[in-house]
């Protein structure tokens, strides 16, 4: 078979031929036939597309605030910073400067601040006398101590001490209203002075005058309510309500012990919270007192009419009139 190759531009081309041609060699022979090259078309140049470039325009600055606005704006940030209805602190007149002239061999002296607080010697007095009873009945009657707790929240115990009566503990008995009577003094005192009421006396007159208040309204207020049982014939109910009374007044000595003697001690001037924690307890003693008189007059068939007049009387308008007469 013969071949025929072509070589142009590195391109070689294999043609088979059909039939034998004229000047074709023999099998065997190489045969090649280099021809001119062939001219290239130029190629073609690319314009590049050239867009003009956006002028950027200068933007105008903003104009800052003005002096003007500006010490207004200053202005209505130091309104922000007043001290009550003024734009400055108002100096303390409590502080007492020292002349150089005494201050040669008296060494560093620093501003002292003024507790407004009265100090009683005799209240304290008071209290280490309320304090020494205390202790004395705990030591020595303890167990009576328990059952008197305890007759306040159970109305069982209650009877049980009424009907029993023990002579052994009428000594404690009388020393806890001796406890009773100089706190609950103590603090009608301090309730006095802490709403300023217009009374004509001051210190220790005022605690004569509170503890003479206290002893006549208990002492009278006993009295109506035996005259009141004798006279509807009701004396044995009215013993019973008069001995849960006195149970419930010392245990009100007792838990008020403490109160009084933060208000007397309160490191600060404002003495709110003590104050009115004490009203609080001796809120709640009363009602359960209340509540107390209820069962005991509603189990002997007492009248619910008999029985609403007769707390009124005794107990609610002798409050309110006394309340008519110091504050109002």
């Amino acid at each position: 078979m013969n071949y025929r190759f072509t070589y142009q531009q590195d391109t070689t081309r294999l043609e088979l031929p059909v039939e034998n041609k004229s000047g074709i060699p023999e099998a065997g022979q190489l045969n090649i036939e280099r021809n001119a090259p062939l001219p290239l078309e130029p190629t073609p140049e690319r314009k590049a597309e050239t867009k003009k470039a956006d002028t950027l325009k200068p933007q105008p600055k903003a104009n800052g605030p003005t002096t003007a606005q500006q010490r207004y704006i200053w202005w209505q940030q130091e309104n922000k910073l007043v001290v009550g209805d003024s734009r400055y602190i108002d100096p303390r007149t409590e502080i007492q400067l020292v002349s150089p002239s005494n201050n040669d061999n008296v060494g560093l002296q620093l501003p002292a601040h003024q507790l407004n607080q009265n100090n009683y010697d005799w209240l304290t007095f008071l209290l280490l006398v309320a304090l020494a009873v205390f202790a004395s009945v705990r030591t020595t009657w303890n167990k009576y101590m328990l059952h008197l707790f305890q007759s306040v929240v159970n109305n069982a115990t209650s009877i049980r001490l009424f009907q029993e009566k023990n002579t052994s503990d009428l000594q404690g008995a009388f020393q806890l209203d001796i406890v009773f009577y100089l706190v609950f003094s103590v603090f009608t005192f301090q309730l006095l002075n802490f709403f300023q009421v217009d009374l004509p006396f001051k210190n220790g007159r005022l605690f004569l005058f509170s503890i003479g208040l206290i002893v006549a309204y208990f002492l009278i207020k006993k009295l109506i309510y035996r005259f009141f049982g004798f006279l509807i014939e009701k004396a044995g109910e009215t013993k019973e309500y008069l001995f849960n009374m006195n149970n419930f007044t010392r245990v009100a000595g007792i838990v008020l012990f403490p109160v009084v003697t933060v208000i007397a001690f309160y490191p600060f001037s404002n003495i709110k919270v003590p104050v009115f924690s004490g009203i609080f307890l001796v809120g709640t003693i009363y009602f359960l007192l209340i509540t107390r008189g209820f069962t005991i007059l509603l189990n002997k068939q007492f009248s619910i009419f008999y029985l609403f007049l007769y707390f009124c009387t005794l107990e609610f308008l002798p409050l309110v009139l006394l309340y008519k007469i110091l504050v109002v």
